[in-house]
């Protein structure tokens, strides 16, 4: 194996970032910083290939594969038998087999469950979940091993709200 000294500090086109592509355009696994102007915090997105079409706001977790052109690969759902996973978020639909950018930190949306959910909650995802659900009861602002997200956006719809993403590696929670 030869390596050579990598560095990028940007991107081809902004556009990238909510752009994927049949095409590998980047590095699998590179992670670009966006600043939010709106949030005045650090955006980080990770390139990835999707395992199959992901839908706009739902969590995801990001796997390694040993598979060449997919080593850095999403995966649904977050499941009891994976140890501790980063979860990120795709902030635009991709078709199965894309190349692109998740959110991994930062503010963005995410699908949220149909309870109770206060700015401030953490948020966790559920075994087998497609949805941020609150890490213990709403109101709970105690980080635990499950803790991926917190909410900045009050709620009791299972509608995408704004989230701030934690990136960390997250323990999924049984129930």
């Amino acid at each position: 194996m030869s390596n050579t000294l990598y560095a990028r500090t940007t991107l081809g086109n902004i556009a990238d970032l909510t752009t994927p592509s049949s095409t590998q355009k980047y590095v699998l696994g590179e992670q670009v910083l966006a600043y939010d102007s709106d949030n005045k915090v650090i955006a980080k997105y990770e390139y990835v290939k999707s395992h199959g079409t992901l839908g706009i706001n739902i969590p995801y977790v990001i796997v390694a594969s040993s598979t060449a052109g997919s080593e850095v690969i999403t995966a649904a759902p977050f499941t009891l038998a994976a140890p501790g996973l980063r979860v990120c978020v795709p902030q635009v639909a991709f078709t199965s087999g894309y190349y692109g950018f998740v959110l991994i930190q930062g503010i963005g949306d995410a699908i949220m469950t149909a309870e109770t959910y206060a700015v401030g909650d953490h948020l966790q995802v559920l075994n087998a979940g497609v949805a941020m659900v609150v890490d213990g009861s709403t109101g709970s602002t105690t980080y635990s091993v499950n803790t991926c997200a917190i909410c900045k956006e009050a709620g009791t719809t299972a509608v995408a709200k704004s989230i701030y993403l934690i990136d960390r590696q997250a323990v999924c929670a049984a129930s």
